[in-house]
């Protein structure tokens, strides 16, 4: 028997009804570009109990031209508003870092009026889109914040690259949850080299980027500190061509996962004879051991691979682009654990695309980037459902 009364029921019967919808619409896939005058680049996006936030680095011939933007959008990823971030200077966000009570970290950094060097910038947004506190980093030489990972204390750890006298050297630093700065640090490169991603397992870190090598080509570089920043080992990956590291993931099992691209494996086109970039996916272990390596991709055309992350029901989501020297189109795919495909997405919106992050939500996986069409350079927002519709 019902404890409630008939007007109740009928009120309870709406908000589960409501509720359902609300279920039903936050599920919906959809594809959006989004913009003004200028250029935007979407960094990075996160889901909120209405919609989502997207995170924009914008440029307009304006003095202080490059200024990142915060829009919050509908559950069908139509904008509904907008925030500049409120800094001095000349600001270049580079990628949203999610965390688990639901804000997140937007990291890069900021040349303000008359410096000549970059200084590392990273930000806190709650999940109603309040910007809670931004930190600058003004150290010796120049640091530019490229990727990031949240911790389980309210803290998060950067990595990205410094600069001195013209040479740049792979930079890691971690704040705590009022942003305050524990430790920086340098990894000692012999050559130009440069961190992109970093995750953890919640004891260690493991990083990726890239690093020079003699013969003038980049190799994967990847690796491992504890969370004071102490070095474990580091190694580099590659072949006699292109390599790089963009992504990192932790896998479980003690197993890591780096993502990127690479022109030094898979076919040889036999007509022009030449090995067209790659999305490569490399598997190590925690003593930095490789178990398999996977590459995807054609003989068409050059495929890139900027982002990573994990799906919860098992695989790995990525995103990126494939081009030819007339104009490149978005990539999303998702993997199983062990690098085969599942599906791929591809997305012919304008002369070039690219999606430059990716994430799970609930039900789903959005994808953040830019679009170059008839409008100009526009902000990408997308979302599909796990299996790729």
């Amino acid at each position: 028997m019902s404890l409630l009364s008939p007007a109740a029921s009928r009120s309870a019967a709406f908000v589960c009804a409501t509720a359902a919808l609300t279920l039903v619409v936050r599920a919906q896939s959809f594809t959006q570009t989004f913009g003004g005058p200028g250029a935007q680049d979407g960094v990075g996006a996160w889901s909120t109990e209405t919609g989502y936030l997207v995170a924009a680095r914008n440029f307009s011939n304006a003095a202080d031209g490059y200024q990142t933007v915060l829009h919050a959008t509908s559950s069908t990823g139509a904008t509904i508003g907008s925030t500049t971030w409120p800094i001095e200077g000349n600001n270049f966000m580079q990628q949203v870092v999610s965390a688990p009570d639901g804000a997140a970290f937007v990291c890069g950094s900021v040349m303000v009026a008359g410096a000549r060097k970059h200084d590392a910038l990273f930000s806190k947004v709650l999940s109603n889109g309040t910007i809670q506190w931004t930190r600058t980093v003004p150290l010796a030489g120049s640091q530019q914040l490229f990727g990031g990972v949240a911790l389980a204390d309210g803290g998060a750890v950067f990595c990205g690259v410094t600069e001195s006298d013209g040479s740049h050297q792979p930079f890691a630093m971690r704040c705590d949850a009022s942003g305050d700065t524990l430790w920086t640090r340098v990894e000692p490169s012999a050559s130009d080299a440069e961190a992109y991603a970093v995750d953890t397992d919640g004891e260690q870190l493991v990083f990726t980027g890239r690093t020079l090598t003699f013969g003038g080509h980049d190799d994967i570089l990847v690796f491992k500190t504890d969370l004071s920043g102490a070095p474990a080992w580091s190694s580099t990956f590659g072949g006699s061509s292109m390599d790089q590291g963009r992504a990192v993931s932790y896998a479980g099992d003690d197993v890591w996962m780096v993502a990127g691209w690479s022109d030094s494996f898979g076919p040889l086109d036999q007509t022009t004879q030449r090995r067209t970039l790659r999305a490569y996916l490399l598997a190590l272990n925690t003593a930095g051991d490789t178990l398999w390596t996977r590459t995807h991709g054609d003989t068409l055309f050059d495929q890139r691979c900027y982002g990573m992350c994990r799906a919860g029901s098992g695989g790995i989501y990525l995103s990126g682009e494939r081009s030819t020297p007339q104009g490149s189109d978005a990539v999303l795919m998702k993997l199983t654990m062990d690098g085969s495909s599942q599906w791929e997405r591809v997305l012919d919106l304008g002369r070039e695309d690219r999606l430059l992050h990716v994430a799970e939500v609930p039900n789903g996986v959005i994808g953040t980037g830019w679009s170059f069409g008839e409008f100009g350079r526009q902000v990408l927002f997308v979302r599909r459902n796990p299996d790729g519709n």
